[in-house]
């Protein structure tokens, strides 16, 4: 049987494994999550009702999409298999689904990616169904049904859709991120501006690479929405002090949004460089979020090997810490690969990530899901915890191996906690309760309604300010996941402490404020 590396990099290429999979044995879970057992969670996919396998031509993963499709406050779940094959599960509550047939949604539809916001903001959200060379935009008629409004030829093979404002109009417009390693073209990225509703037309042709997600925040305080993309160069990071060697594949991007021009289109330059995130890796994604509770946004890069993760500092650059905060991920210890993992069977590798408190102690645990490395090892799903101290440590959260890709995590059946669900690359759509009992005022949801802005409030940066002087951070609707599509919302854990101030910064420029909520369910308007 030919090498890992020789598999992984035919992979890359669309092109069937090295060795023959039927001679393959089954996967098996040789390297168990470590540290202590956090039983948080219970499996109750099947209980659900939800049904759906993906299946998938290459190693690549299928779309996902978890959002309020109906308007009943409840998160629906839409699945989509890139070999053909879309469900859409009704949410009817105490984490009960229900498979809809009627949806307007064509059920033999191929789907690489999905995104679901209100892209017309009319109030509900649409979809946008991304297949081989070209995506769907399917408008919401109001009540969860769909209608095909528009068709985006020319796409690209596609992996994540990012909704974002980049011209600063108020409407969404759509970052199509591809990956094709034979055609250039088709790898190279798209930016399709909403000139009215519904009505996108292909802007420019921005960045290129293995372009496995997209991020958007703004980087350098400007008021505007940059892009951080996620390029695979197929190198394997062993861990510091060793770095990738050199690739002929582009490298991370980060593309700042340098305003419109004359003739409409936002400009873009590169500045990965400057700022650190040029080295060649396999980044698969951009988790936007507060690591170390100062305020400010951190990102946090998914990765074959050691992850890593971006500290921003008071001067607005970045410092790498993911080995010294305890999140770099990069390899385990199994029979397969011995007392010393440096061979590529050893390292993780990890696709999604995301940061939620999940046991309402007012600190984030870090969740994530990997793929195989090796036909003969499911990978772990991982989990981080960590309290006042800045560091984290590895716990168990009690998740089976699962080769994954996808992952979002949100209140499911609205009693205050974060539940989970996470795509197979093959097999079952997976739903995971958090099994905890939220006490009122432990936990604060937010939801936003724009006016100059979106009206999801996407690119919006929530700030809540507690009683103890603690300030926590999220960002709605930022990206970074493959194939996948989370609610527009920023959700926070408080433990003990009390919410002085919630301060919203519209990406308009607008900021509003709310002091002492009375609910751990909150609207917030952007004043007009």
């Amino acid at each position: 049987m030919l090498g890992r590396r020789c598999r992984w990099l035919l992979a890359a290429a669309s092109l069937a494994a090295c060795s023959d999979p039927a001679e393959a044995p089954g996967p098996t879970c040789l390297d168990p999550p470590q540290g202590p057992l956090m039983s948080w969670f219970r499996d109750v996919t099947h209980e659900s009702g939800v049904a759906f396998e993906y299946t998938s031509n290459d190693f690549k993963g299928g779309g996902l999409a978890v959002v309020d499709l109906d308007g009943d406050g409840r998160p629906d779940l839409v699945a989509g298999r890139r070999t053909g094959g879309l469900s859409l599960y009704r949410n009817r509550g105490s984490l009960r689904f229900t498979r809809v047939a009627a949806s307007g949604l064509d059920p033999e539809t191929a789907v690489r990616a999905i995104a679901a916001v209100d892209l017309d903001n009319d109030g509900d959200r649409d979809l946008v169904l991304a297949g081989t060379g070209h995506a769907d935009v399917m408008g919401n008629q109001g009540d969860g049904t769909f209608r095909p409004v528009a068709r985006l030829e020319g796409s690209g093979l596609t992996e994540h859709v990012l909704p974002v404002d980049l011209d600063g109009d108020g409407l969404l417009d759509l970052y199509v991120s591809n990956a094709d390693i034979f055609d250039a073209e088709a790898s190279t990225n798209r930016v399709y501006l909403q000139r009215g509703p519904l009505d996108f037309r292909l802007a420019a042709s921005i960045g290129r690479g293995l372009s496995w997600s997209t991020t958007a925040f703004d980087v350098d305080a400007d008021g505007d929405q940059d892009l951080y993309v996620a390029n695979d160069t197929l190198r394997v990071d062993h861990g510091k002090p060793t770095m990738p060697g050199a690739s002929s594949l582009p490298p991370d991007l980060l593309l700042r949004n340098d305003g419109v021009g004359s003739d409409g289109v936002p400009r873009f330059t590169d500045i990965a460089e400057e700022r650190g995130f040029a080295t060649p890796r396999s980044s698969m994604g951009g988790l936007l979020a507060d690591f170390d509770d100062d305020g400010r946004l951190d990102l946090y890069v998914p990765d074959f090997g050691a992850n890593e993760l971006f500290l921003r500092d008071p001067t607005g650059g970045f410092v790498e810490r993911a080995t010294e905060l305890g999140v770099a991920a990069s390899a385990r210890r199994n029979a397969l690969c011995g007392p010393d993992p440096t061979t590529e069977d050893c390292l993780v590798l990890t696709w999604s990530a995301a940061l939620s408190d999940f046991d309402l102690d007012g600190h984030d645990e870090l969740l994530l899901v990997n793929g195989e490395t090796s036909p003969l090892d499911a990978p772990p799903v991982l989990m981080f915890t960590r309290g006042p101290e800045l560091s984290y440590r590895e716990v168990s959260p009690g998740i089976p191996c699962a080769d994954a890709r996808g992952l979002v995590v949100t209140d499911l059946d609205g009693d205050g906690d974060q539940d989970i669900v996470i795509a197979s690359k093959e097999g079952p759509l997976m739903i995971y309760e958090n099994r905890g009992v939220p006490v009122p005022g432990t936990w604060l949801q937010v939801r936003l309604r724009g006016r100059a802005s979106n009206r999801d409030g996407v690119g919006a940066v929530v700030s809540v300010h507690l009683a103890t002087g603690r300030v926590l951070t999220k960002v709605v609707g930022a990206g970074g996941v493959v194939h996948t599509a989370s609610p527009a919302e920023a959700w926070f854990g408080l433990g003990s402490d009390r919410v002085v101030t919630i301060e919203v910064h519209w990406p308009s420029g607008h900021r509003t404020e709310l002091s002492h909520p009375q609910e751990s369910s909150v609207k917030m308007d952007e004043a007009p």
